[in-house]
């Protein structure tokens, strides 16, 4: 007989939630305890950016790998003129399937759900009010691609925790590596304990080198499609690519205890 699911505190919301499945229409969502009825009643769908808020929580989903998709814009049938870049840098432009191949270092304009907490963790001009009132962070994410699928590709998130490296609050260490420049050493941060995976070496591609609070995030990975713009950073030495590879199948098959609040 499957264990019922079990409530669990969550910080953001202020609350005890449970979550559940709804069969009819194939979606999560969370029930809240209301104390006027006293009884559990539903609360809110879950987002899709709300399984790295809410994995690996006691009660919550645990072994849920993937974050939201990062869609694109462009339209390979029928593309508009001067349609292929960002507007913010032309260096930003949509590419060929080849171009994702596995060690490839890009960046996006990435945008997610923002949490209660939104606008004391962001620049004001980072959030923006989307339908249904709800909050979205857009920012700059680096990624590196890890398999290359037929319309998308799965990619890992670089992070710098705020320049604290693996210090940050509700980070997991052993679920990160450095990624260091090529011709640059791999450095921990004064403070930061030793990671267990290996550094992660970058051959940069006309960019400076990484800022040496830099962890690849080995415990979610993201679908991002062949129509988004991204810029060219660079690719993984290819002396470490198998051990990147090697480091995401380790994660991807176990559990994460990663916080809500452990991003950039």
């Amino acid at each position: 007989m499957a264990t019922p699911p079990q409530p669990f505190w969550s910080a953001a919301d202020g609350r005890y939630l449970i979550h559940q499945y709804h069969e009819a229409s194939r979606r999560y969502y969370f029930d809240h305890f209301d104390q006027e009825k006293q009884q559990w009643t539903f609360y809110k769908w879950e987002r899709p950016d709300s399984v790295m808020a809410y994995e690996g929580q006691a009660g919550g989903p645990a072994g849920w790998r993937e974050g939201p998709t990062v869609e694109g814009t462009y339209n390979f049938a029928n593309p508009a003129p001067d349609t292929h870049f960002e507007p913010l840098d032309k260096s930003y432009f949509v590419r060929d399937k080849g171009f994702f191949n596995p060690g490839k270092v890009f960046s996006v304009l990435f945008t997610e759900g923002a949490g209660s907490t939104a606008m004391q963790n962001y620049k004001r001009d980072a959030i923006t009010v989307v339908k249904f009132g709800e909050m979205a962070h857009t920012q700059i994410r680096r990624f590196i691609v890890v398999q290359q699928k037929r319309e998308f590709c799965y990619a890992l998130p670089i992070f710098s925790y705020s320049n604290q490296g693996t210090k940050k609050a509700g980070v997991v260490p052993s679920e990160h590596a450095i990624a260091y420049s090529y011709g640059f050493q791999a450095t921990l941060l004064p403070g930061e304990e030793k990671l267990e995976k290996d550094p992660i070496c970058i051959v940069p591609i006309d960019t400076g080198p990484l800022s040496t609070a830099s962890r690849i995030y080995f415990g979610i990975h993201h679908p991002i499609q062949y129509n988004v713009k991204v810029k060219d950073l660079g690719y993984v030495l290819p002396n470490d690519l198998a051990n990147l590879l090697k480091y995401w199948a380790m994660e991807h098959s176990t559990g994460t205890n990663q916080g809500a609040d452990a991003g950039d």
